[in-house]
């Protein structure tokens, strides 16, 4: 299940940066024509994404039962400065991000991927749980980036 769930993760993650690096400044800041974030933003609120679910990760890891924190993404754009901010360094961010995941995350024990932490507004969750959610949150925003008009 793991072995699987990271390699779904890694694949995505791939693929998203293969993705956002193939384009220009100029493409990932272009407005979106349906009125959703431009590319730009989508990298963004990845970058900020993962800089969460990586908390999450070393905390469920390192603490006993921790409490994993709700966030607000639709308060992200305009309280992180997403239209000031530079896509590439957040890409950067991304990749170092999922470098340092999949190094740690792929040589725990497995039971380690059993450890809970407990979300504000989920209750308990495993730590294979949490990167489930991560991996579902960048396949939306996979997706989204993909279908960008």
């Amino acid at each position: 299940m793991t072995s699987e769930l990271l390699s779904q993760y890694s694949k995505a993650t791939i693929e998203f940066i293969d993705l956002a690096n193939s384009l220009t400044k100029e493409e990932l800041v272009t407005p979106s024509t349906s009125g959703e974030w431009s590319r730009a933003f989508i990298v963004h609120h990845m970058s900020d994404g993962d800089i969460h679910f990586a908390a999450r990760y070393w905390h469920v890891l390192t603490v006993e039962k921790p409490l994993l924190a709700n966030f607000d993404e639709d308060l992200y754009p305009n309280n992180l400065n997403y239209a000031g901010r530079d896509p590439f360094a957040s890409l950067a961010a991304i990749e170092g991000i999922f470098q340092v995941n999949i190094d740690v995350l792929s040589q725990i024990a497995p039971e380690k991927w059993d450890r809970v932490g407990v979300h504000e507004s989920m209750g308990e969750l495993t730590l294979s749980q949490i990167l489930n959610y991560g991996l579902e949150h960048r396949l939306g925003h996979l997706n989204q980036f993909k279908q960008f008009s």
